[in-house]
Formats: C-alpha cells, sequence, structure tokens
C-alpha cells in the first residue's frame, strides 16, 4: 500500500509540474463595467481566473438582478443575484446567472469572449491528462474551500471556487462546498470532496427547470 501510495503521489507531482509550466498568465481582460479579470493560458486555450460579476450586456442594457425570490422565480428573461443577497461575497465569488443570460443576443461575456461548451471542456480536460482534473484547476488551499483531504493545487491558474448556485425556487445552497458553472448547454461543477471536474449536475436538454438556477460564469476566450 505504501508503495502504492507513493508511486501515486510520484505521479500527481509529476503531473502538476508538466501542467504548470505548460500554463502561464496571460494578461487581464475588461468588461462593460470596467470590471478587471485576469486570465490564464491554458493549452491553446485562454480563460478567465476571476468568475464573471458583469451587470451590463456589450450593448450597455442593463442585465435585471432579481433579489427577491418570487423575482427569481417569475423572470423570464436574463437575470443575476448573487449568493445570499450579500454583496460582500461579490468580490470573491462574482455573480450567480440564470441561463437566459447565455441565450441573450446581447451578450454577458466580454467581447472577443464566450460562454465556453462541453467541446472546451473537453479540450481543457485533455490537456490536463488526468482523471482528477480538479485538483489543478482549484484555486490552491482551502482558504474558500471547506477543509478536505482533496485539496486543489490550481496549477492551471484557473481558480475554481466554491460560488454554490440558486435553484428555480430562489434558494441558495453550497457555497464553499461546490462550484457550479455554466456552458452554453449546461454546466460543470467542482465538489470539496473530488479531485475531478464534473458534467452531470444541469444539463437543460434534459431538464427545463436548471434554466432557472444561478450559476457563476468563467468565459472562454474566442480564438
Amino acid at each position: 500500500m505504501k508503495q502504492l501510495r507513493s508511486i501515486y503521489n510520484y505521479t500527481a507531482l509529476f503531473l502538476f509540474l508538466c501542467v504548470a509550466f505548460s500554463c502561464k498568465n496571460a494578461g487581464t481582460v475588461e468588461d462593460i463595467d470596467g470590471n478587471i479579470y485576469h486570465t490564464t493560458r491554458i493549452g491553446n486555450q485562454t480563460w478567465m481566473v476571476e468568475n464573471l460579476k458583469v451587470t451590463r450586456f456589450n450593448n450597455g442594457d442593463s442585465v435585471k438582478y432579481l433579489k427577491s425570490n418570487n423575482d427569481w422565480k417569475q423572470e423570464k428573461q436574463a437575470g443575476y443575484s448573487f449568493y445570499n443577497n450579500d454583496i460582500a461575497l461579490v468580490k470573491d465569488y462574482g455573480f450567480l446567472y440564470n441561463y437566459n443570460c447565455l441565450q441573450d443576443i446581447r451578450g454577458i461575456a466580454p467581447k472577443g469572449w464566450r460562454i465556453p461548451t462541453e467541446d472546451d471542456l473537453r479540450e481543457l480536460e485533455s490537456f490536463i491528462k488526468s482523471n482528477s482534473a480538479g485538483i489543478f484547476l482549484k484555486e490552491k488551499g482551502n482558504s474558500h474551500w471547506l477543509t478536505s483531504n482533496v485539496i486543489g493545487n490550481n496549477a492551471t491558474r484557473f481558480t475554481a471556487l466554491p460560488g454554490g448556485y440558486r435553484d428555480e425556487e430562489g434558494s441558495f445552497y453550497m457555497l464553499k462546498s461546490n462550484g457550479y458553472y455554466w456552458t452554453k448547454t449546461g454546466s460543470f461543477e467542482f465538489y470539496h470532496w473530488s479531485s475531478r471536474m464534473f458534467q452531470a449536475f444541469a444539463d437543460v436538454r434534459r431538464d427545463s427547470i436548471f434554466k432557472k438556477y444561478g450559476f457563476s460564469v468563467k468565459c472562454i476566450k474566442q480564438e
């Protein structure tokens, strides 16, 4: 058992070094509100480091802030909120956007950027070459994540955070435990207890109820 554990540790270290030296800071990008996001180059992709927190579409129109549970439940247009309506959490975790924000042609991603697709995630995982992709993508340490035996090393500088989510009824869940991010057709997730990146929670093609959920957004650059 000790020998197997040692082999695993050396393998993890090797992967960490390979990924770390293959990824690099890629400058910054500014949204229409003037928020600045750092970016990271992972293989042939460039991702935002911080979660999106823009309040306007690219044409200047406002995205509707949905504070109350009833507002969130009833809204059929693009809207956002932030966890527990606590503005202090926005700096670290950004906003939670409903699915309509992703489909709106006015766009919430900064110009030259977009919402990731499932193909983007497959390419990301393929670059990392590990079933434990979450370790390389999650923020290093436990300053935001619940304490567990699975600690991120953030070798990719992707800095996935556990921003939780808002459900169709307007309730908030899983801050500091799980992180949920939108794709064009669903979501990808990170759990504090797991070394993996998942794509199973919210497939809007399978169940339209997820269109009423609020998830974080991390944009990818158009190449």
